[in-house]
């Protein structure tokens, strides 16, 4: 794309690091050192203002700010900031970044200077004065958060954009550092030569009189750094995006970037005009909201909630230290000691938590990305304020007051290793050039305005110290960041690319190119880029009648087993209906776990080996066979029928499982990138067409037997309840689940063998463009030279150090993913037969017949599957290619562990007549979003992020990783639960919600594969992306050497 975008923009994007982007680091960061140093010294000089203005000595106390004063000092700068951010970042877009960028630069420092100077001849008037130019250093450090943040994003280059600025915010961790060492620097001179003594000893003298000269030089010193810098921020030229594609002027932007990077660049006056005509559009009209209106709700939402936790935790910092033990009583110490140990307390935090967390965000957000380390901090800011929250008494005692420390630390920690960093980097790149500057501000300003509900809100709710209440203030922090973590999901990741590929700005080119794609007629190109068509939605159909069968035999068995237990294990003895032993429905259940697991790793294997296409019509084979002999499973006793049917089960089980890897593996194949995730996802969404499909079943055919063969309810006759005929009934509804699959047979067999396969693996050029020629019916090139080199490129083997080095992560993030979501999502499966009562969805099975209870049964678990199981699937079909597969998966295992540990907190509750539809619907939104979510995910993604070679085994061992959870669940949640003990259900559920985390901290672990193609993805095109880098690098002039 190099080629078709602007000259002094792909310059820009593809420069290397050089001297320049460290200088403009320092200087556009000096906002942020000056915001961190006032914001962490006005902490501590609050303590000060407090005992040398507002001592009673009727009180016997030292003095102390009262609330509202404290509140007014420390919000008057947030209120200045965010009307400064709001008007120059409106003047960035309007005027330039660099006309109105050196003005907020003299604000700082003038006022910083004369916050020192608030003199008065009555403590109002000092304090009216600090607060007046407190306003303007806010509205002065207001205007540098869009200015900074947009000067840095349109000079960095893509590769290390983020990096450079978040290292812009980052200057807030030396601000903070600096402002450490100065207060304690200078609190301790003077203490050395003006100490006074203890409140408790001499009330009047332990406020030293030359306390009044610290607090003033404190202030003063911070705007030493931002004098120091002006002269090179009035010498940086204006952005060479503003000067080009807002002015227009061209030929300036190619002549100042030219001298930045060191390099000529041409000027493309034309091609300029026309890129600057199809951007014309304003931050109010339909075209901006339709296009970014989202991004921007997303940016503005997670800011603000943020600042509501975050200053909470930063302002409430004075008088969190006494409780952890780090500074001593105020009555025991003077006014220039208080001030010292407050400043190192604050100093020991910052050093340990606060001021690590912005350098790690630098060093990895290139590596992570933004949207992962800002869905990390918030979920773990909120873990850690709940855990204060919750264990409050416990931990403010002295004798755990580091362990209070840690926890507080963590906090800080991720906050600026998350969210405090990516909500100031990802404005600066979502948006237009033209707004770029305004869309920031007002993302910042949300933030402030969050700030703002904190100082005026959260203080104020604090402000008697009642410990309950901070209690609750803390898990209402925990609750906020949980809010910016579901908001997140209305951003995108920009990692990689460049700003105008990610605002849309270079769409025109980006047609023009795809124009030229499409003539291009390569094999791979021509399925990446084929327009979706009906091969694609008989491929879904003839791939999804193996997940048409698993979801069949799941659904049926769960009902069936009823069923089985009242025909085969009924003991008059016990005057209850005949139910499955528990070894023996484990069984049932379990055989076709472990016959699956078996299949998948055999047949995954295999579809490396000899090819999907040769392996795949067995499966189907397996399939239909032991279906049908499922149904005929006789014998002379329970045992026999139960054996015959277990036996037959592993064999299904081991067709099932053979389908998974080749069904994805083929799907991925055939699929063109725009939509291959969907239609990856519609293949394993026909499992909620068989669960569907089951449910009808299973009820028609219950329901023909109940109107011909209906018996008495136990409680009426024992023997007679269970109808004899009922022994028919489960037999046709497992054998009719073959039918589907069998009428698909025919068009599998036509099927081709994928072109990757053919052209990579067995290195068949020729036939692989024939094969897929009449698929697309189009003419392909062979390219036999290409894929040549292409197959040579790739030869290393599943087992292999390179393979280990390249896939090893993604490896273990699919498999651990998968088996986690099946211990969680099976143990739901399988014990929804015995749940449904507690819900009041089935009647007592002593007052109902045999057929009767299946019925029911059948009919509570299909309105369930209709409301919660079905949609999920489809849900994630149809926003997989908007939303991703990283941000489904992650929202869907942070749901399904909401729901999960509600159930299990509040089982009690729930159980009872009274909260059955309460009951029912959590237990649906857990199904729901267990499909929309991970359980299609977990199957989609193993089948894009391996390479040709090993596609099908790796999907094979991932698959099979879940199966193992599925017979963990089994095999151990239903035997831990399995005497109906309501502390262990409980305990169940929660261990299920934890499960869900770990699953969703192992997403972490894989890439988002939305719109790449599969080469792409694997790494298996390097030699191509090497060719297109060399081709790209001529336009700097230079070679990348920068850093990542």
């Amino acid at each position: 794309m190099a080629s078709d975008n602007l000259t002094v923009l792909n310059a820009l994007d593809t420069a290397r690091t050089q001297w320049y982007h460290v200088t403009a680091v320092v200087i556009a960061g000096m906002g942020f050192f000056t915001d961190a140093y006032d914001l962490f010294c006005i902490t501590t000089v609050s303590k000060l203002l407090g005992r040398l203005y507002y001592y009673d000595p009727a009180t016997h106390a030292p003095g102390k700010l009262p609330h509202s004063v404290n509140n007014w000092v420390i919000g008057v700068a947030l209120v200045g900031t965010l009307t400064g951010q709001l008007v120059f970042g409106w003047l960035g877009d309007k005027l330039g970044r660099k006309k109105v960028y050196g003005l907020t630069l003299i604000l700082m420092v003038i006022c910083a200077l004369c916050s020192g100077l608030s003199f008065g001849y009555s403590r109002k008037v000092v304090i009216g004065t600090l607060c007046f130019f407190r306003f303007w250093l806010g509205f002065g450090i207001g205007g540098d958060y869009p200015l900074s943040a947009t000067i840095m994003s349109e000079y960095a280059n893509k590769r290390t954009r983020g990096a450079f600025i978040a290292a812009v915010f980052a200057m807030q961790g030396v601000g903070i550092i600096f402002a450490g060492l100065v207060s304690m620097i200078v609190s301790k001179v003077f203490l050395m030569n003006f100490g006074g003594k203890a409140f408790s000893t001499d009330e009047v003298f332990s406020t030293e009189p030359e306390a009044d000269y610290v607090w003033r030089i404190v202030l003063m010193l911070g705007a030493l750094p931002a004098l120091l810098t002006y002269y090179w921020r009035m010498k940086m030229p204006e952005t060479g995006r503003y000067t080009a594609i807002i002015e227009g002027n061209a030929k300036q932007a190619a002549i100042d970037m030219g001298k930045v990077l060191d390099i000529e660049i041409q000027a493309e006056g034309e091609k300029l005009a026309k890129f600057k005509a199809a951007n014309e559009y304003s931050l109010l009209s339909n075209e901006f909201f339709m296009r970014h209106g989202h991004h921007l709700i997303g940016t503005m939402t997670t800011w603000f909630l943020l600042d509501i936790a975050f200053y909470s935790q930063n302002l409430t910092q004075k008088d969190i230290f006494p409780t952890m033990g780090l500074v001593s009583n105020a009555k025991n110490i003077s006014a220039l000691r208080e001030m010292f140990e407050t400043s190192r307390a604050m100093f020991v935090i910052a050093l340990l938590g606060t001021f690590p967390g912005y350098w790690f965000t630098v060093f990895f957000i290139e590596k992570m990305g933004r949207f992962k380390i800002q869905l990390m901090g918030f979920f773990m800011m909120s873990v850690f304020m709940a855990i204060i929250g919750i264990k409050y008494d416990y931990l403010k005692t002295k004798e755990h007051k580091w362990t209070f420390a840690a926890l507080y630390g963590l906090t800080f920690f991720f906050a600026n290793f998350g969210p405090n960093s990516t909500t100031f980097v990802l404005p600066a790149e979502l948006f237009p050039t033209r707004v770029r500057s305004t869309c920031h501000a007002l993302s910042a300003a949300s933030g402030k305005a969050g700030a703002m509900v904190s100082a005026f809100g959260v203080q104020e709710y604090t402000q008697d110290g009642n410990v309950h209440k901070i209690k609750k203030a803390m898990l209402f922090l925990a609750f906020t960041n949980m809010i910016g973590f579901c908001c997140t999901f209305l951003v995108t990741e920009t990692k990689g690319r460049s700003l105008e590929e990610i605002s849309g700005e270079d769409e025109k080119q980006n047609e023009t190119q795809m124009k030229s794609n499409r003539t291009d007629s390569g094999l791979l190109n021509a399925l990446d880029t084929a327009r979706t068509q009906w091969y694609h939605v008989t491929a879904v159909i003839i791939a999804g009648m193996g997940f048409f069968t698993d979801a069949y035999d799941l659904f049926c068995i769960t009902t069936i087993s009823k069923l089985l237990g009242r025909l085969y294990y009924y003991d008059p003895t016990t005057h209850a209906p005949g139910k499955l032993p528990h070894v023996a429905n484990n069984w049932v259940i379990g055989v076709a776990l472990v016959g699956t697991l078996s299949g998948q790793l055999v047949f995954g294997w295999l579809g490396d080996k000899l090819g999907r296409k040769k392996v795949y019509g067995l499966t189907l084979i397996l399939m239909v066979l032991c279906a049908l002999c499922s149904g005929l499973s006789l014998g002379y006793s329970a045992k026999g029928v139960i054996g015959t049917l277990c036996f037959f089960r592993f064999w299904l089980g081991f067709g099932i499982g053979g389908d998974y890897p080749l069904s994805a593996t083929i799907m991925s194949e055939y699929a063109n990138k725009a939509t291959r995730g969907a239609f990856i996802a519609a293949v394993f969404a026909m499992q909620g067409v068989g669960i569907i499909f089951a449910g009808l079943v299973s009820m028609i055919i219950s329901k023909l037997f109940l109107m011909r063969y209906e018996g008495e309810p136990f409680n009426v006759d024992e023997i007679l309840s269970t109808e004899p005929q009922a022994d028919y009934v489960w037999r046709i509804v497992l054998m009719l689940g073959a039918l589907p699959a069998l009428l698909t047979y025919y068009w599998r067999m036509k099927m081709p063998e994928t072109g990757r396969y053919t052209a990579i693996i067995e290195g068949n050029a020729k036939q692989a463009a024939i094969n897929m020629g009449k698929v697309l019916d189009i003419e392909i090139q062979a390219e036999s030279d290409k894929l040549a080199q292409f197959k040579a490129a790739n030869e290393y083997s599943l087992l292999s150090n390179e393979f280990f080095q390249r896939h090893g992560l993604h490896l273990i993030g699919t498999m651990s993913t998968w088996f986690l979501l099946d211990i969680a999502f099976y143990s739901q499966n399988l014990t929804q037969k015995d749940i449904f009562p507690v819900m009041g969805l089935t009647s007592n099975a002593n007052t109902i017949s045999a057929l009767r209870e299946m019925f029911e049964t059948s009919r509570a678990m299909f309105v369930i599957a209709l409301f919660g199981t079905f949609p999920g699937y489809w849900f994630t079909v149809f926003f997989i290619e908007k939303i991703g597969r990283f941000r489904i998966q992650l929202m869907g295992f942070f749901m399904m562990s909401v729901f999960m540990a509600i159930i299990g907190v509040k089982y009690d509750y729930l159980k009872s007549k009274e909260h059955k539809w309460t009951f029912a619907t959590l237990y649906g939104l857990t199904f729901f979003f267990a499909n929309f979510g991970p359980n299609s995910t977990t199957f989609v993604l193993p089948a894009e992020l391996f390479p040709t070679r090993v596609r099908s085994t790796c999907h094979a061992l991932s698959a099979a990783s879940g199966k193992a959870g599925a017979m963990i669940s089994a095999f151990g949640i239903q035997q831990y639960t399995q005497d109906g003990n309501v502390h262990k259900i409980k305990t169940a559920m929660i261990l299920l919600a934890v499960t869900n985390m770990a699953g969703f901290c192992c997403t972490f672990l894989v890439t988002e594969t939305k719109g790449r193609s599969l080469e792409e993805i694997t790494g298996e095109d390097g030699g191509q992306n090497e060719t297109q880098m060399k081709t790209s690098k001529p336009v700097s002039g230079h070679q990348d050497d920068g850093w990542e």
